[in-house]
């Protein structure tokens, strides 16, 4: 009898349990989403260093999950505290027909596990459709092979998903047997009748606070897209958006208080002056909550159309610095010069060179006392005159003993990348600067600078070069290029060899010869240095494997805690839009009393709820336009970021499920205010 009751009652009320339900399914499906990575795997071809990186991934997300389970627990019990409100009358109604506590517990206790387990079915059915298409994600960001796809179902993502939601909904059932068993008759019966009436701030001091949080917002709008990220100052700014982000609101409801003076004609058309007061009072009554969502609603925006942006320019600028197949380096004792080169010293010890080599370029990397006559001023901007750098200041000018390449040694490394070749006189030189430096040295060599090296004074060939000659090997800040014929005269310090694969099974075996002939046992019984012919081994695989690990993680925890964050937004919003309808449900009789029609008596609700609901929104959005900049800035000289697809997908998400809980609110706050069958 109690389980039918249950059921009518979840059938009856089903647009009350619609946000309900919503916040439920979402957390489930993505619970079981980002859980359900390690069985995803099975179907990914994946190198061993990848599968490494994915086991990173899982552990990250096993304790980001933790975090979220947390966050929707809360949201649960938040989200059922509205529901036990509005049945407040309903269940003291069982209790004066006579029917026991215990009883009505046990009704809760059936409803709860009723809407759980359709929420946790539904949940997982979009779970485990979105987990398929979470794989060829994942296979894509990883570049692997994905011929073995087939449909894949995690038990343990599963039964990690149940138990987590099973632990909510105890504290839920908990939480209303508590409440049954607290709370006496008559408070049950008259719960309806409890309404809040807020006061109203004066239009001054609402003019002046809103012209106070434009500045502050303004100024720290200004203040991060000037300095960046990455400074020290990030707190200061973050609390001077959050301060104007909080006097937006707390000014907003006097604002919108003023308009019949301003708006006269506006204001009087239709439902239009209860729609404004109804929207003044909830902006009036929930400042700080609409401050933090606006807040979490920037931080799901950035997250989401930030992380997916950098992992787009993470792919791009590892193509980009990662040249060759492989860079392999020798320090030379002194400045004697190997006997062989580097590729000889491998044919020689038995590793099939040319078989698994297409293509490769080796030179020697020298070093020389050089001045930059007068260029003080381009070394102090980018930083490299710090204590114990090789950089040292004498005047205005700067000495250092930089790395030389010959300029035909360096032509073929550039021919090996398909890159442009240089050209440089007889007593010019080229000036290579790491690309973070870039912006701070270009002005070098145009600048009249002269380069003394041993004594001997060079001028500018052309701009200053950035693109890599190695594969994941650092060099230094700055590498002068100079004519063969000087060059050639110069002690050599280390041999470079850059080599290429014909595909990257060709390059893991490369790695794989080399780890089988120079082993561990070579190197504990060598005499000297000259076990192998290389110090420092570095591939484009490896380099990509662990950039690739980079950004998939940030892909992915942007998207988990974005999409948390968007959905307690939303159903926060959306639950608080219900409760503000279900204490002014007078309000709306009164309308139709007075005569207005039942369409434009829904239109009004919808208006109000849409109003309310976007206001956090729209600035969330301007304040992630301006993060999202400042982010494409600070990254700017480091990797090439495009905002615009990040920020599309962002919009759609937010379309789905911001418009989803909208929706739903809506739907939910027109079954509260329909009327009864004698009105």
């Amino acid at each position: 009898m109690l389980c039918k009751l249950a059921l009518r009652n979840v059938a009856r009320s089903i647009r009350d349990f619609a946000v309900y339900f919503l916040t439920l399914a979402f957390g489930v499906c993505l619970f079981y989403v980002f859980n359900s990575i390690d069985a995803q795997q099975a179907m990914i071809a994946l190198s061993e260093s990848q599968k490494y990186y994915v086991e990173q991934m899982i552990v990250i997300m096993g304790y980001v999950s933790v975090f979220v389970a947390v966050v929707f627990g809360l949201l649960v019990v938040y989200a059922n505290r509205f529901l036990m409100k509005r049945r407040k009358q309903e269940l003291g109604l069982y209790l004066l027909l006579g029917m026991e506590r215990g009883s009505v517990s046990r009704i809760l206790l059936a409803e709860t596990f009723l809407i759980g387990l359709f929420a946790l079915a539904a949940g997982l059915a979009a779970g485990v459709f979105l987990s398929q298409m979470v794989s060829v994600v994942t296979a894509r960001l990883f570049e692997a092979d994905l011929t073995s796809f087939h449909f894949v179902f995690s038990p343990a993502a599963l039964a990690k998903t149940a138990l987590c939601f099973g632990v909510i909904f105890a504290v839920v059932i908990v939480f209303n047997t508590a409440t049954v068993s607290r709370c006496r008759l008559a408070e049950l019966l008259t719960a309806a009748r409890k309404n809040e009436n807020p006061g109203v701030r004066g239009g001054r001091l609402s003019v002046v606070l809103f012209l106070l949080s434009v500045a502050c917002l303004a100024a720290a709008y200004l203040w991060v897209l000037d300095e960046g990220i990455f400074t020290s100052d990030l707190g200061s700014q973050i609390a001077l958006g959050c301060i104007g982000t909080a006097l937006f609101f707390f000014s907003l409801s006097g604002l919108l208080h003023a308009v019949p003076r301003l708006f006269p004609r506006f204001y009087f058309r239709g439902l239009h002056c209860f729609v404004l007061r109804q929207v003044n009072a909830r902006v009036n009554t929930a400042v700080f909550s609409m401050s933090v969502i606006c807040l979490m609603l920037f931080l799901t925006i950035c997250s989401l159309a930030g992380g997916m942006s950098m992992a787009e320019g993470f792919n791009v600028q590892a193509r980009l610095q990662y040249p060759y197949g492989a860079s392999l380096m020798y320090t030379t004792d002194g400045d004697r010069k190997p006997a062989l080169s580097i590729a000889g010293t491998l044919r020689a010890d038995g590793v099939a060179f040319d078989e698994l080599v297409s293509s490769s370029s080796q030179m020697e990397l020298r070093r020389a006392d050089v001045r930059f006559e007068g260029a003080y001023r381009f070394f102090d901007a980018a930083a490299l005159l710090y204590e114990g750098s090789e950089y040292t200041a004498e005047g205005e000018d700067v000495l250092a003993r930089p790395c030389v390449l010959a300029e035909g040694e360096f032509n073929a490394m550039r021919r090996l990348a398909n890159q442009p070749e240089v050209e440089v006189g007889e007593d010019e030189y080229l000036l290579w600067v790491k690309p973070t430096m870039a912006q701070d040295l270009a002005a070098l060599p145009f600048s009249g600078v002269a380069v003394s090296v041993e004594g001997r004074a060079f001028t500018a060939a052309g701009a200053c070069l950035t693109e890599p000659f190695t594969t994941g090997l650092g060099i230094g800040y700055v590498v002068l290029i100079l004519p063969d014929d000087f060059a050639r005269t110069l002690p050599i310090t280390a041999q470079l060899l850059n080599v290429q694969f014909a595909s990257r099974a060709d390059g893991d075996a490369f790695e794989a010869a080399l780890e089988a002939v120079y082993t561990e046992e070579r190197a504990e019984t060598a005499t000297d240095r000259s076990w192998r012919p290389y110090d420092i081994l570095s591939t484009r695989s490896r380099q990509i494997d662990s950039s690739v690990s980079v950004k998939t993680i940030i892909l992915f925890l942007g998207v988990y805690i974005g999409l948390v964050f968007l959905i307690t937004s939303a159903a926060v919003l959306g639950l608080q839009q219900l409760s503000e309808t279900a204490d002014r449900v007078e309000s709306y009789r009164l309308l139709r009393r007075l005569g207005a029609k039942e369409k434009a008596v829904r239109r009004a609700l919808f208006t109000q709820i849409a109003l309310s609901v976007c206001l956090p929104l729209a600035l969330a959005l301007v304040h992630s336009a301006v993060g999202l900049e400042a982010l494409r800035r600070s990254f700017e000289m480091d990797m090439p970021i495009d905002i615009l697809p990040g920020a599309a997908a962002t919009a759609g998400i937010l379309v789905l499920i911001y418009g989803g809980y909208l929706l739903a609110t809506c739907f939910a706050a027109q079954g509260i205010i329909r009327p009864r069958r004698r009105e």
